[in-house]
């Protein structure tokens, strides 16, 4: 299974990693390319990783997560490259008996990808100039 992909997130074997019988809930977050950052105008984002250290943080961190909540199934795809506004950047998806546990798994895996992952963004902006982010 590819955590770190080229092309468009396919969101349905994403979720379908996670899906079983037992799971009364399936969530899922999508973070997108959004049209404005720091007041400035973003026409796309530019995505950069360190992919087999990428790939095996995300695996350590769907770990992690399952080991924090036991019921939970977890699932992380992360794109690089250009992104187009809209694009999603990154897909993760949980399964859970119930709802609450996934919630609370999705923040915590969002939260930790943006610190452990080795996946850098460069902005690029409506007038021609770009920013490294980091962390956001």
């Amino acid at each position: 299974m590819n955590r770190v992909v080229k092309n468009t997130i396919d969101a349905r074997s994403t979720i379908a990693r996670v899906q079983r019988k037992e799971a009364g809930a399936v969530l899922t977050f999508a973070g997108t390319v959004r049209d404005r950052h720091r007041n400035r105008d973003v026409v796309a984002i530019d995505y950069h990783a360190y992919e087999s250290m990428a790939a095996r943080e995300l695996a350590k961190l769907e770990h992690d997560i399952e080991s924090r909540w036991p019921e939970l199934r977890a699932a992380i795809v992360h794109r690089i490259g250009r992104l187009e506004l809209g694009e999603a950047s990154v897909l993760i998806a949980v399964s859970s008996p119930h709802r609450a546990g996934g919630f609370d798994a999705l923040r915590y895996a969002i939260d930790e990808l943006k610190k452990r992952a080795p996946i850098w963004k460069k902005e690029l902006y409506a007038d021609g100039s770009f920013a490294w982010l980091e962390g956001s």
